[in-house]
């Protein structure tokens, strides 16, 4: 078994450019994946941008991601990049890692909505092959809400690579995060819960003037 963890970028699409065949308020514009083989070692990358058909580049989603306008204008469309993706993959077995649910749904709706029709595409998208990570590391370590992943790296002791929110990059940092966390390492605990551990472990050394020390009491 094979692992792809992957990310993906998105523009926005105006309120004005949707419509009855595309509804939704993004749309992707980068492709980053890491295929990792059973030990969670890395096999290789991909890094693809994609050309969106309703979807504009602003200026803040350039600032947020650094993907130019140039970068996608001369793009393939969103079918040719995951054909590509497919047959990079090959005939392998594998699943797919992602950080959060969100990166499923919008496939799906684009692939939905713009009507691509192809068996690869049906294999990619199949949903007992993805696994949403974010949610695997929220359970195992009992959080309540959910973990950014910049949060869970700095939680395992992880020094970022690279750029936040550029697809490649994210999805190595997510890979590096499963190899540390995932069945390789099952009993990793979360630096700072291993020295609250720690702290609440050591005996309580206080004496009892120095919890009145500089209070003004007065006995009547």
């Amino acid at each position: 078994m094979n692992y792809l963890v992957i990310d993906l970028e998105m523009c926005k699409v105006p309120k004005n450019y949707r419509g009855k065949n595309y509804k939704y308020a993004s749309e992707i514009i980068q492709v980053g994946a890491v295929l990792l083989d059973e030990e969670y070692k890395e096999i290789g990358t991909l890094y693809q941008y994609v050309h969106p058909e309703f979807g504009i580049l602003d200026y803040f989603i350039t600032n947020l991601t650094g993907i130019e306008k140039g970068q996608i204008k001369n793009a393939p469309k969103l079918k040719d990049a995951l054909i590509h993706m497919a047959d990079w993959l090959g005939e392998r077995e594998y699943k797919v890692f992602a950080w959060s649910k969100s990166d499923y749904w919008q496939l799906d709706h684009e692939i939905k909505s713009k009507k691509l029709n192809d068996e690869k595409l049906d294999e990619l998208m199949k949903p007992e092959r993805w696994v949403d990570y974010q949610e695997i590391f929220g359970k195992k370590y009992n959080f309540e809400q959910s973990v950014g992943l910049q949060e869970a790296l700095m939680l395992c002791d992880i020094e970022p690579d690279g750029r936040m929110h550029d697809g490649l990059d994210d999805a190595w940092n997510t890979a590096r995060l499963i190899g540390k966390n995932w069945e390789k390492n099952p009993n990793y605990k979360l630096i700072y819960r291993e020295r609250q551990e720690q702290e609440d472990s050591q005996p309580l050394k206080v004496r009892l003037g120095e919890l009145f020390e500089g209070l003004n009491l007065q006995l009547g």
